[in-house]
C-alpha cells in the first residue's frame, strides 16, 4: 500500500492532536438553510469545546534550554562529532557552531505535552567525510526524546568507501560507519535499497514505516543548531495541522572543515525562475510598478501618483511567515497530511521536482507552507567541483547506474556518461535530463494546459512544442499508475487550478505574476555576467566592455554595450560584410542570361493551381491537410522552384504550409525571396543559425509543421500532378501508415521530369537492408517497403512524433532512413509504395550544378548507420555488422543509442528478428540471409596441382553497387577466417514462383553472377547488383545439396554452362562439355546462426 491514509496509525499522545484548526476564507458551519446569523446556528471553530491554547508563548528571559542537549554524560562521551552550541555565536576552529538567528528566538517557551511526536526520515547515497554520523548524532542529542520517535534512514544504494581520490580523503559511508550510527539509539532504523531510487522514492520509503504524528524529512549533510529546532516547526502545524513547516538554513562549507559560511542573510521568500528552478526572493513590492491611466486623473493628482513608492516588504526574522515554494527537504508535515496529498510522485527519479510539486500541492489542496526564521539548520551545499580534490566527493549530478541512466536517457559524449543534454543552446545546457523529465512530470500534473507552461516549453527549448526526446516524458506521465493515482488524489481532494495558485499564493506572497506570465516583462533587467541591470546600456556601469557580457555584447563599432540579439543588426561583422559580397555575387548570377536552350530563372512561368474539384480517385470526405517540409542547405538554385512546384500542384484545401527549412545558408535563402513574397506560396520560413545537416533541418520543419500529414522532400524535386492523393487516402485508413512516392529524375535545367517508367509499378521506391547498415534498391510485386531510401515521404504527423522523430544525436545525413524504417514497421506500422505517386528528383551525378554546397562531418554517416543498426539489429549488430570494415573503428567502442531506444521505448516493438521474419520474401526468399555460404572451387584434371576458386576480381566485403568480373583465383581460406579475403557464396534471388533461388550472390556484397544473356563461346563472366527478382540466372545443377559435383549454369535455356578453360581462365559452353564445380569451406554464417530455433524450423519447412 503506498499510500498509508486509509490505515495510517501513530503512537499518539495526544487525544485532541486534530482539534486545533484554523479556518482559513471564513467561518464555517454544517447547518444549511438556515440564518447565518442567528446566534444559535453560529458555531466557532472549536464549537462545543473552550478555545484552544496555543502551544507557544514568550517570556521576558531567555530559554536556556535553548542550547541543551538531551543527552546523559555518558552518552555525550560516545558521541565522536557532535558539535558544541556555541553560544557566543563564534565558530572555534570547527568545534562551534555560529548562530545567525534572532536572539528572540530563545525567550519562546513550550508545552511540550501539546506537541505530536515525530519521525524523523533522512536519505542518503554515497555521503563522505562522516555526514552522516553528524546529522544523526545533532538529531539525536537536539531533540526531546519524549517527542522524538525514531530517525530513519535509507541508504539509496551507495557504494560503502569508494572514491578515487587520495587516500587522506574521508571516503563514502561504510559499513563500520553504519553499525556506528546504529549503536548511538535503538530509535535509528538504516533500511537499504536494493536499487537506486533517488530523493523523492526514498524519502517514501521512509515515510512508510515511520510512526511519528509528524514526518521530518532531512538530507544527510544538515546539522540541528538549537534544541527547540522541532519545536519552532511544530507549533505553526498544531495551529493548522494542513501545514508545511521549513527549517531556514545556515551554510555549512563542502571542502571537509565544516565550517559555517554568513548563513543565509536577509531571509527570503522560495521562488521558481522561468526555468522552473528554485531561488529565493529578498523582497516583494519594492520595485511595483502601477499602471496609471493617465485620463483617470488630473494634472496634478496624476503627477502625485507618478512619485508614489511602494514600500519593499521583507520576511520577519522571527515570525514564521508564508511562502510560494521552498527547498526539497528540511521540513515538517503531518503524517496524514501527506498521504492525504498523495505522498511524493513515485516516478519523480533520482532528484529534482520533488519540491515544487509538494509546494502546488499543499497550496492548491488546501493547506500552507511556512518558513519559521527560529528553527535554523545547518545544511552543506554541493557547490565546490574540485577544489582540493575534495569538492569531488560531492560532484552534481551524481554518477547513477547504467540501467538507470538508460532508463532515463541520460547522454554520453565520446562513451562516457555527462548526465547533461543541449536543446538549442537554450538554458538547458546546465540541467540534467532526469531534472527536466521531472519538471515535465510536474508541469502537466500541476500547471496543466495553461499557457504557463508552453511558456516554459518557449523558455527551456526555444519552441513551444516539445521535441520527441522530451515529449516521451510527457506521454510516459499520460499512463504512468504512479502519475494517475497522483491525479486521482488531487480530484478527490478537489484541489484548485493553476490560475488560482497564480492569483492567491504566488501574486499574494511574492508581488508579481508566476514566472513566465506576461506582466512580468516590466521587472526584466538583463544579466551582466554577476550582475543585472535594467539595459544592457547600462551594464558596465562605468568598467567597459569588461562588464558587458552575459545577455549584452560589446560592438566596436558603435563602442557601446548592446543586446546579443541585436548586434547583428546594430554592429554588423566581418562575416556579415562577407554575406553581403556573396548576396552581390548571387545577383549577378541571376540575372545572367541563360545558356541556348536553358530555362535559368529562379522562378517557374505562372500557371493555374491544381484544383480539389479536379482530381479524381480522392475520397472528398477526406479532411486531412499535408505539411510539405522542405531542407535546404545553399540550395539557392533550386528552393523556389521546388517551393512553386509543390504549390502548384497542391490544392488549397489540402496544403497546409510549405515549410521551407534554411540550413544556415548563405546568404539567407529568404533574402532571395522574402518571407511576405514566399508567404503568396503558402511558405513558411525556419532559419537555424547553425547547420544542424539534412536529419536536423528534418527535424526542425516537422515540429513547426502544423498539417495531419507530414511530407518530406528534397529541395530539388518537381512533384507530378496529383501526387499527394496517395497520401492522404493511405493515411486516412491507417495512420501508422506511412506511403513512398515513386521516384524519377528531373532536369534542373529545364525543370523537366524524364526517366519515368513505361508502366505504372516501375521507378525507384523500394529498400532492402543488407547487415552492412546499407540500403538497396528493389522491387516486388508487393506494395510494402521495407526500407525507405530517406529523403521522400509522407507520414502522419501523429505517427511521426509518437515514435519519436528522427534521433536527436544524429549528424549530417545518412543512417536515418534505416532507423525510421525499422521504428515503423517493429512498432506497428507500415511503409507502402504509391506507384501512381510521382516525384521527380535531382540526383547529384558528380557534375558542378548538382554538387552539394554544404559540408558533411567526416564519419558523420558511418556513424549514423552504426547508431541506428544496434540500436534495432540487437545481436546482429555486434556479431555481424562490425565486421564489416567500414565499422573496425567501432568494434570494442561503446555507442550510446538510448536517445533512439528511448524515444520508443512504451510502445512495445518487435525485435529485429520479426523484422526478419515479416520480409521473409526478401532474407529467405531472396537469400539476403543464407542458410549455407561456400567457395566454388572448379574440379580440374589430375595434372593441376593448385585448387582455383570463383572470385570476384576486385571487391572483397564491401557493397559497391557497380558491376566486375569474375576470375579464378588460388583458393584461399577457410571457415573460421573472421574477415576472409576470398570471395563466398551462395544461393540468392527469387525464381518465378517467389521461392528461393535463382542465383549466385557472393557473400556480403550485392554483386550476383550474371546470367541475363549469356553468349555461348565468351570467355568473360561478369557480375552486376543483384536483382532479387531475377528469376532463373545463375544455378547449381543438380540443385542438391547432399551432391558432391555441379555444372555452374548460367541463362535461362538450361543449356550454357560455366567452364575452366586451360586451367586459368573461365568460358561459356554447352553443358555437356563443362567442367565441374564443388562447395569447398562451407559453413552456416553467424547471421543465420543468430535466428532463433521456431525460426529455423518455419524457415526450413517453408523452403
Amino acid at each position: 500500500n503506498n499510500f498509508a491514509d486509509d490505515n495510517y496509525s501513530t503512537p499518539s499522545r495526544h487525544d485532541n492532536a486534530q482539534d486545533s484548526v484554523v479556518f482559513q476564507g471564513g467561518e464555517e458551519s454544517n447547518d444549511t438553510g438556515s440564518d447565518a446569523t442567528s446566534s444559535s446556528n453560529y458555531k466557532t471553530p472549536w464549537h462545543g469545546k473552550a478555545p484552544p491554547t496555543p502551544p507557544w508563548y514568550m517570556e521576558s528571559d531567555p530559554d536556556d534550554s535553548f542550547e541543551r542537549i538531551y543527552l546523559s554524560s555518558s552518552e555525550r562521551k560516545k558521541y565522536k562529532h557532535l558539535r558544541n552550541l556555541g553560544s557566543g555565536g563564534v565558530v572555534n576552529k570547527g568545534i562551534g557552531i555560529k548562530h545567525f538567528y534572532n536572539p528572540m528566538c530563545r525567550h519562546y517557551r513550550f508545552d511540550e505535552s501539546a506537541m505530536p511526536t515525530v519521525s524523523v526520515i533522512m536519505t542518503t547515497q554515497n555521503e563522505p567525510d562522516d555526514w552522516v554520523s553528524l546529522s544523526v548524532e545533532s538529531i539525536l542529542a537536539r531533540t526531546p526524546p519524549a517527542l522524538l520517535v525514531d530517525v530513519i534512514v535509507v541508504d539509496d544504494n551507495g557504494v560503502p568507501g569508494h572514491h578515487d581520490l587520495p587516500a587522506d580523503i574521508r571516503k563514502n559511508i561504510d559499513e563500520r560507519e553504519w553499525d556506528y550510527i546504529k549503536s548511538l539509539s535503538p530509535k535509528v532504523k538504516v533500511i537499504k535499497h536494493d536499487d537506486r531510487e533517488g530523493c523523492a522514492r526514498s524519502r517514501l520509503t521512509g515515510a512508510r514505516v515511520a510512526r511519528g504524528e509528524v514526518l521530518m524529512f532531512v538530507d544527510s549533510h544538515v546539522e540541528m543548531t538549537s534544541s527547540t529546532w522541532y519545536h519552532h516547526l511544530a507549533a505553526p502545524i498544531v495551529e493548522n495541522p494542513h501545514t508545511i513547516a521549513m527549517q531556514t538554513i545556515d551554510v555549512i562549507d563542502d571542502l571537509g572543515t565544516k565550517d559555517y559560511g554568513s548563513g543565509v542573510g536577509p531571509l527570503q521568500y522560495g521562488i521558481v525562475n522561468d526555468q522552473f528552478w528554485f531561488g529565493y526572493q529578498a523582497d516583494r513590492f519594492g520595485d511595483y510598478a502601477e499602471p496609471i491611466d493617465n485620463s483617470r486623473f488630473a494634472k496634478e493628482e496624476l503627477a502625485e501618483r507618478k512619485k508614489m513608492k511602494y514600500a519593499a516588504e521583507v520576511p520577519d526574522t522571527r515570525e514564521p511567515y508564508e511562502t510560494p515554494f521552498g527547498p526539497g527537504s528540511l521540513f515538517a508535515i503531518r503524517a496524514d497530511e501527506f498521504w492525504r496529498l498523495g505522498g511524493y510522485d513515485e516516478g519523480l527519479y533520482v532528484w529534482g521536482g520533488e519540491n515544487t510539486e509538494m509546494a502546488f500541492k499543499i497550496w492548491m489542496c488546501g493547506g500552507r507552507m511556512l518558513m519559521v526564521p527560529c528553527s535554523r539548520v545547518g545544511h552543506m551545499y554541493r557547490q565546490h567541483k574540485e577544489k582540493d580534490g575534495r569538492g569531488a566527493l560531492t560532484r552534481w549530478p551524481p554518477d547513477l547506474p547504467k540501467e538507470m541512466r538508460d532508463r532515463l536517457g541520460c547522454s554520453y559524449r565520446n562513451g562516457t556518461y555527462t548526465g547533461q543534454f543541449i536543446v538549442l543552446k537554450h538554458p538547458a545546457d546546465n540541467f540534467t535530463r532526469i531534472t527536466t523529465r521531472n519538471n515535465l512530470r510536474v508541469m502537466e500534473g500541476w500547471v496543466g494546459d495553461h499557457p504557463a507552461k508552453y511558456a516554459y516549453y518557449k523558455r527551456m527549448f526555444g519552441q513551444e512544442t516539445l521535441a520527441p526526446e522530451f515529449q516521451r516524458f510527457v506521454n510516459e506521465w499520460k499512463i504512468d499508475p504512479a502519475a494517475q493515482k497522483q491525479m486521482q488524489i488531487k480530484k478527490d481532494n478537489q484541489c484548485h487550478d493553476f490560475d488560482w495558485w497564480d492569483k492567491y499564493v504566488f501574486k499574494r506572497l511574492t508581488g508579481r505574476h508566476h514566472p513566465w506570465h506576461p506582466d512580468n516583462k516590466k521587472y526584466q533587467k538583463v544579466t551582466c555576467g554577476s550582475h543585472k541591470a535594467k539595459s544592457c546600456e547600462a551594464c558596465p556601469q562605468g568598467n567597459g566592455k569588461e562588464w558587458c557580457n552575459g545577455d549584452c555584447s560589446w560592438c566596436l563599432l558603435q563602442n557601446k554595450c548592446i543586446a546579443v540579439e541585436d548586434k547583428a543588426k546594430l554592429c554588423p561583422s566581418n562575416a556579415a560584410r562577407k554575406r553581403r559580397v556573396l548576396e552581390k555575387k548571387l545577383s549577378n548570377v541571376k540575372e545572367a542570361k541563360p545558356a541556348e536552350g536553358q530555362q535559368r530563372s529562379q522562378h517557374l512561368e505562372t500557371r493555374e493551381r491544381a484544383k480539389l474539384s479536379d482530381v479524381k480517385h480522392y475520397n472528398t470526405n477526406n479532411k486531412l491537410t499535408i505539411s510539405v517540409v522542405v531542407p535546404c542547405g545553399f540550395e539557392h538554385d533550386y528552393f523556389i522552384r521546388t517551393a512553386e512546384s509543390i504549390f502548384y500542384e497542391t490544392p488549397s484545401q489540402i496544403l497546409k504550409e510549405i515549410v521551407l527549412v534554411d540550413d544556415a545558408s548563405e546568404p539567407p535563402l529568404k533574402q532571395l525571396w522574402s518571407e511576405e513574397a514566399a508567404s503568396e506560396f503558402s511558405v513558411k520560413y525556419v532559419r537555424l543559425d547553425e547547420p544542424r545537416g539534412l536529419i536536423g533541418a528534418k527535424q526542425a520543419g516537422a515540429e513547426a509543421a502544423t498539417g495531419d500529414i507530414i511530407v518530406f522532400f528534397d529541395c530539388h524535386v518537381k512533384p507530378a500532378p496529383d501526387y499527394w492523393v496517395p497520401y492522404v487516402n493511405a493515411v486516412e485508413g491507417n495512420y501508422k501508415r506511412v506511403v513512398i512516392p515513386t521516384i524519377t529524375s528531373l532536369n534542373v535545367d529545364t525543370w523537366e521530369e524524364f526517366n519515368r517508367p513505361a508502366a505504372s509499378g516501375g521507378g525507384m521506391s523500394k529498400c532492402y537492408l543488407t547487415f552492412d547498415a546499407e540500403f538497396k534498391w528493389t522491387t516486388d510485386k508487393t506494395p510494402y517497403v521495407p526500407i525507405m531510401s530517406g529523403g521522400l515521404l509522407a507520414i502522419s504527423r501523429n505517427w511521426f512524433f509518437e515514435i519519436g522523430g528522427y534521433d536527436s544525436s544524429m549528424k549530417g545525413w545518412g543512417g536515418e532512413n534505416i532507423d525510421q524504417s525499422l521504428r515503423i514497421w517493429t512498432c506497428g506500422g507500415e511503409i507502402v509504395s504509391a506507384p501512381e505517386s510521382y516525384v521527380a528528383h535531382m540526383w547529384r551525378d558528380g557534375t558542378a550544378k548538382t554538387k552539394a554546397n554544404y559540408k558533411l562531418g567526416a564519419g558523420d554517416a558511418v556513424k549514423n548507420r552504426a547508431r541506428a543498426v544496434k540500436a534495432h539489429l540487437g545481436p546482429w549488430f555486434e556479431k555481424k555488422t562490425l565486421t564489416f570494415p567500414s565499422f573496425k573503428d567501432w568494434r570494442g567502442k561503446e555507442l550510446d543509442t538510448s536517445s533512439i531506444t528511448d524515444t520508443f521505448s512504451n510502445l512495445k516493438c518487435k525485435n529485429f528478428e520479426w523484422y526478419l521474419n515479416r520480409f521473409k520474401n526478401i532474407y529467405r526468399d531472396a537469400g539476403v540471409l543464407p542458410k549455407e555460404v561456400f567457395q566454388m572451387e572448379a574440379i580440374l584434371d589430375e595434372t593441376s596441382s593448385t585448387p582455383l576458386c570463383l572470385e570476384l576480381k576486385t571487391m572483397h566485403w564491401t557493397n559497391y553497387g557497380s558491376a566486375d568480373e569474375i576470375v579464378l583465383k588460388q583458393c584461399t581460406g577457410d571457415a573460421s577466417a573472421s574477415e576472409p579475403k576470398p570471395i563466398w557464396w551462395h544461393r540468392s534471388s527469387r525464381l518465378q514462383d517467389g521461392s528461393c533461388c535463382g542465383s549466385l550472390r557472393a557473400w556480403n556484397t550485392d554483386q550476383c553472377v550474371d546470367g541475363r544473356n549469356p553468349q555461348l563461346g565468351a570467355t568473360k563472366l561478369s557480375s552486376y547488383t543483384c536483382n532479387l527478382d531475377s528469376g532463373l540466372e545463375a544455378f547449381l545443377d543438380p540443385p542438391n545439396d547432399d551432391t558432391e559435383e555441379f555444372l555452374l549454369k548460367v541463362g535461362r535455356d538450361d543449356q550454357r554452362c560455366v567452364t575452366v578453360k586451360g586451367n586459368s581462365s573461365l568460358k561459356i559452353v554447352k553443358c555437356e562439355h563443362a567442367s565441374k564445380w564443388r562447395k569447398r569451406n562451407a559453413f552456416t554464417p553467424i547471421e543465420y546462426e543468430l535466428l532463433g530455433g521456431d525460426s529455423k524450423s518455419d524457415w526450413e519447412s517453408d523452403s
